[in-house]
């Protein structure tokens, strides 16, 4: 894993209670950000802040009003076409 060194104004460092929860802000944000670029997946958004699978998805995400939903129109659009040919599929042959 890679480290960095950041400069925080003074100012803003005191508003934390310690300088560990201000780098666990900063990096839950850095997660954040990158999930919704689309630079990580939902897993690995759990597992670089050692959370599981569904309390990233459901807990940070949801507290943050992000959608665990990253497709564009068109993917979904697609998604949703393929579901509804294999539902038809499935439905068919049991009539």
């Amino acid at each position: 894993m890679q480290a960095i060194t950041l400069e925080i104004p003074e100012s803003v460092a005191a508003s934390y209670s310690s300088l560990g929860l201000l780098k666990q802000v900063i990096y839950e944000d850095f997660v954040a950000n990158e999930y919704q670029k689309g630079a990580i997946s939902l897993r690995e958004g759990a597992q670089m802040l050692s959370l599981t699978y569904e309390t990233f998805m459901v807990d940070f995400l949801g507290n943050r009003h992000i959608s665990f939903i990253n497709g564009t129109r068109e993917e979904l659009k697609l998604e949703e076409q393929q579901e509804e040919a294999w539902l038809d599929e499935m439905l068919g042959e049991k009539k």
